[in-house]
């Protein structure tokens, strides 16, 4: 049995893919999938990156060994990305997210990598070397520069949908959480690949609606070895609890169980896209990012530097309050008398959830409830000067400034927070 996903790939029109491939069974699958039938999805350009996360004895190399060979055999570039295992032990929560962010960034890192812009800006040149053969070279030993985004492409099935489903579900979520995986999603990182790749680098997921037999068949229909991580048999981790012992037993209570919860996974995604619609035609008209970002933390004067780095002084201003604009990820600005006219538009509605998420999907996340006033219109409370983890809030005169921090410290000393150099340890 295989599977036909043609269609629906071409649909998102990504042409130039880097397959994250770990050497197991579904990543194995992924990448034959997508060489086999690169012509048929309009595929440009293709590569195949592997991140050793370096907490495997013996086994990890081989695993890196094995998809560097599948790519050699395949003639497509491989890029490899070790990581310190050590760290990821010795780091701060859970060593499965630890290693889950870290394997994310090592692929954003091997994207920022693979290709770089001359300054005339009509040829792109491969920074870092892959082992093996580059397409689409042309006679200078140059591609042409790509007019379609780079896709990093992972191999999470219909099976990790439900266990990632079962475990917001076991915790409490909220509709955005019961979204599930993603199939498509812009990547953030606090490097400089926003500013720079932003627009162009996402993750993909194609096989969401796959299942771990489909796969099997799959990989037996065109004879494909692969290699079984031991780690994943480990039910220490939650997520492979969930997966061996949790998922089995509910599947055979409820039948079909797993099924449902994939598709409750697609229900709140419609769902969702229509309440952000709804979201973004009250709350865009707020917005107003044409002032710039305020320099001046918590003092009572302040000054403000446009898109164009050009300031309008209106204090003198101490030095390293300057260095705030340097730690600044992302802000967004509202006028406050906008924001207060849709507020009482909808005075009888509670709106303070709406305006979370708007903010979430402008990557400002704030808990559930941070913005709920009982008492405000539309419930919706807009402290005078806040801060949580890297994100601050303040009000200057008839603007609400938001924004994000490259670290707590920053976005404490944005609104004069008194905070102990303890509290800014915390994960951000």
């Amino acid at each position: 049995m295989s599977f036909d996903l043609i269609e629906h790939i071409r649909h998102h029109g990504f042409k130039r893919l880097l397959l994250a491939v770990s050497g197991g069974l579904d990543s194995i699958c992924l990448a034959h999938y997508f060489i086999e039938n690169s012509a048929a999805l309009g595929i440009e350009w293709l590569g195949i990156a592997h991140v050793h996360h370096g907490l495997r004895e013996g086994t990890a190399d081989r695993d890196a060994k094995f998809v560097e060979e599948f790519a050699k055999s395949h003639d497509v570039p491989f890029f490899l990305k070790k990581l310190d295992g050590e760290a990821l032990k010795g780091a701060e929560g859970s060593l499965e997210e630890n290693a889950r962010y870290a394997r994310y960034k090592a692929l954003t890192e091997i994207v920022k990598s693979i290709v770089t812009l001359e300054p005339t800006g009509d040829r792109v040149h491969y920074a870092l070397d892959p082992i093996g053969a580059l397409p689409l070279q042309d006679d200078e030993g140059c591609a042409p520069i790509p007019h379609s985004p780079i896709a990093i492409v992972t191999a999470h099935h219909a099976g990790d949908q439900a266990e990632t489903m079962y475990m917001r579900l076991k915790r409490g979520t909220t509709l955005a959480g019961l979204r599930g995986i993603q199939e498509v999603r812009i990547i953030q990182d606090d490097t400089s690949l926003v500013s720079r790749l932003s627009s162009l680098v996402y993750i993909f997921r194609p096989f969401l609606n796959v299942t771990r037999i489909e796969l099997l068949a799959y990989a037996r229909e065109n004879d494909l070895s692969w290699c079984e991580d031991e780690s994943n048999a480990d039910v220490k981790f939650a997520r492979n609890k969930i997966r061996h012992e949790f998922l089995p037993n509910l599947e055979r209570e409820c039948p079909g169980a797993i099924q449902q919860l994939c598709k409750i996974a697609g229900l709140a995604d419609k769902a969702y896209a229509k309440v952000i619609a709804n979201c973004s035609r009250s709350f865009d008209f707020a917005q107003d990012d044409t002032r710039g970002f305020p320099l001046g933390g918590g003092n009572d004067k302040w000054r403000f530097q446009n898109r164009g780095g050009h300031d309008k002084a209106h204090s003198a201003l101490p030095q390293d309050d300057t260095s705030l604009v340097s730690r600044l990820s992302s802000f967004v600005s509202l006028d406050k008398k906008k924001l207060n006219k849709i507020l009482r538009e909808y005075a009888d509605a509670d709106l303070s959830e709406m305006f979370r998420l708007w903010l979430t999907e402008k990557g400002l996340r704030f808990p559930i409830g941070f913005f709920y006033g009982p008492k405000e219109p539309a419930h919706v409370k807009i402290p005078v000067r806040a801060v949580y983890r890297r994100r601050s809030v303040v009000k200057i005169a008839h603007t609400v400034w938001i924004c994000e921090f490259k670290d707590a410290l920053s976005a404490a000393k944005f609104v004069s927070c008194e905070k102990k150099e303890k509290d800014y340890n915390e994960s951000t």
